[in-house]
């Protein structure tokens, strides 16, 4: 091969004929990623991806080619391999306290004919905590500290700090199930508390590393930061909420007193978790990912103010009429509560223009059929939510259960979880320097993923109308989702590890290397 470096030439072929290539690709954002050899992909896919001028970058590495032979070592840090801890505990947490004891909760639905069980609320609200705080929190955390200073050309603030977070989310984790698990009494209380100080702590360091992060860069602010500073703010907000939520429900004096407080607060707290903290995240993060990494070019206008405002402000006023509606009982509230759900069904069509998911991709991937079905997951539940009174009216019932609920599991499972998927089957291959295009495709895990998600939202409607048929049946869509995140994480686990041996051997057998 000549010693000429093009477009086309992979990272790994360039680090191969010049290891020393590694500080250029540095300063623009790769640090550690693909391990000591780097990853598969194309110099053109990185320069897009992490937005450097491809020119300079070519003759900057020319440059460094043409230049003497210089011993090299390559040494990886903590800040290069973090994700890997937040990622693997986040996969644990769903065959544990998250997914698989949902799974349980959504048999004993099954079995007992009846979404409304109240011997089965602990068990659901300790299910809900880990998977938000667990499986979803974990992940963005992971994802954040290695991207995040990639995508600002700097280094990860305190890597040390970062993973003592992970600590602390996982010990309030594992304390609010357990108090969750109790629901009430001085153990259960002090469990409760313990929890929310673990869990605010880790959040809280969190924030500060990434904004701490943000201030080492100089490259200037991009519109999508902004989406990702409000799911920050709304991720700390949503961890307070969820305390006082707790603290509410062990504190009322009979079951009674406990569904009032669990019909006033629960709503506008999964609100937050989802529509504030996990929405923002993946819309802020999507925008910086996801046209450059599957090729799907710029958006023709610019909608990212309009987008940003929209979901913030329906959530505001979502929360607001919500609180006010059941505490006053004044039917205006109502209308404002519907207009919020309409406006909560416009800004998800702008973002999917914005990032033209439908758009021809020229970066095939495993992972664009996730990432793609994520977003028509999103369109699906967001549509569903100006629907529900409408449908409750038709029922003949004040609030439709059967309706809500399908419509949180079209936005949780169908929409995070499957970006979850999608996000990390592309980015991990690349961290661990493993080619995709080698990897299973993924089409088991995809077809199961998404036949549990209708299977349950299809189901769950029909409890209104056909519960013979549906509550059979329903228990069986949680086990097609465990299965298929199973499938998955077993698959991203081994590549992880493959990331993992490849660091070991690194160094043991570090030696300067001169370049070739």
């Amino acid at each position: 091969m000549a010693r000429t470096i093009a477009a086309s030439t992979s990272i790994a072929e360039i680090l191969r004929l010049c290891p020393s290539a590694r500080r250029i690709f540095d300063r623009h954002g790769l640090h550690g990623c693909g391990g000591e050899n780097g990853p598969a992909e194309p110099l053109e896919f990185f320069a897009c991806v992490h937005q450097a001028d491809l020119g300079a970058l070519l003759a900057d590495l020319n440059a460094e080619l043409e230049r003497p032979a210089e011993g090299y070592t390559y040494r990886e840090n903590l800040a290069d391999y973090i994700y890997r801890r937040f990622f693997k505990a986040a996969i644990g947490i769903v065959f544990s306290l998250g997914g698989l004891w949902g799974v349980i909760a959504l048999l004993q639905i099954s079995r007992g004919e009846a979404l409304l069980q109240p011997q089965l609320l602990p068990m659901i609200h300790a299910h809900a905590h880990a998977m938000i705080f667990g499986w979803v929190g974990l992940f963005v955390m992971g994802f954040a500290y290695q991207s995040f200073p990639r995508f600002k050309h700097t280094t990860l603030w305190r890597p040390g700090l970062a993973n003592l977070t992970l600590w602390l989310m996982l010990a309030g984790i594992v304390l609010r199930f357990g108090a969750d698990s109790i629901g009430h009494g001085a153990l259960a209380l002090s469990m409760g508390a313990a929890s929310a100080a673990a869990e605010i702590a880790a959040i809280l360091l969190f924030v500060l590393i990434i904004l701490r992060t943000a201030r080492q860069s100089v490259n200037p602010r991009s519109p999508y930061e902004a989406f990702i500073l409000a799911a920050l703010a709304w991720f700390l907000i949503q961890s307070i909420f969820s305390a006082f939520f707790f603290f509410a429900q062990a504190t009322a004096a009979d079951m009674q007193e406990t569904v009032r407080r669990i019909a006033l607060l629960d709503g506008p707290l999964r609100d937050m978790q989802l529509f504030g903290f996990a929405a923002l995240i993946i819309a802020g993060v999507s925008q910086r990912f996801v046209p450059g990494v599957y090729g799907l070019g710029a958006p023709k206008h610019g909608r990212q103010r309009m987008i940003f405002w929209l979901m913030n402000g329906s959530l505001v006023l979502d929360i607001a009429s919500y609180l006010a509606l059941l505490t006053s009982g004044n039917g205006v509230w109502a209308w404002a509560l519907e207009f919020s759900y309409l406006l909560m069904a416009l800004w998800p069509v702008l973002l999917v223009l914005q990032l033209r998911i439908f758009s021809p991709t020229t970066q095939p991937d495993r992972s664009w059929k996730f990432i793609r079905a994520a977003y028509v997951w999103l369109l699906i539940a967001m549509f569903m939510m100006p629907l529900l009174m409408p449908y409750s009216l038709w029922m003949g019932e004040a609030f439709s259960h059967a309706f809500w609920g399908a419509h949180r599991h079209a936005f949780t499972v169908g929409f995070i979880s499957m970006m979850i998927v999608g996000v990390s089957s592309r980015v991990v291959p690349i961290l661990a320097g493993v080619d995709s295009s080698r990897l299973a495709n993924l089409w088991g895990p995809f077809l199961l993923l998404n036949a549990g998600c209708a299977g349950r939202v299809i189901l769950e409607i029909l409890t209104d109308v056909a519960p013979a048929i549906a509550y059979p049946l329903i228990g069986i869509t949680g086990l097609l989702e465990l299965g298929a995140l199973g499938w998955w994480g077993i698959g991203l686990w081994r590549v992880m590890n493959l990331g993992k041996t490849r660091r070991a051997t690194a160094a043991a057998n570090a030696t300067p290397v001169a370049a070739a």
